[in-house]
């Protein structure tokens, strides 16, 4: 049964593996690794940025109505309303 030659790693020649072996230099050949694709992200990891602008966002809100500033918690409020609908894009529709 013939197999494919493969590149020994210590002299770099294009030979058939017998016995575990190159039989150019005599070194163990080892088989090429197979690359596996990295897991998936987290759910939590994916959503870590959104929870965080949420987060600062809300913290700006009761900042705004603490002090009294209409316009801050106009703003702040614009900006919870795009980081809904930023969600909503990005994970679909049902």
């Amino acid at each position: 049964m013939e197999r494919s030659p493969t590149r020994c790693g210590y002299c770099g020649r294009q030979t058939v593996t017998r016995g575990g072996r190159c039989p150019a230099c005599g070194h163990e050949k080892h088989p090429p690794k197979v690359l596996e694709p990295p897991p998936p992200p987290s759910v939590w990891r994916e959503m870590a940025s959104q929870i965080a602008a949420a987060a600062v966002t809300l913290l700006l809100i009761l900042t705004a109505i603490l002090i009294g500033s209409q316009i801050l918690l106009f703003l702040a409020i614009l900006v919870l309303c795009a980081l809904a609908v930023i969600f909503v894009a990005s994970n679909g529709f049902p």
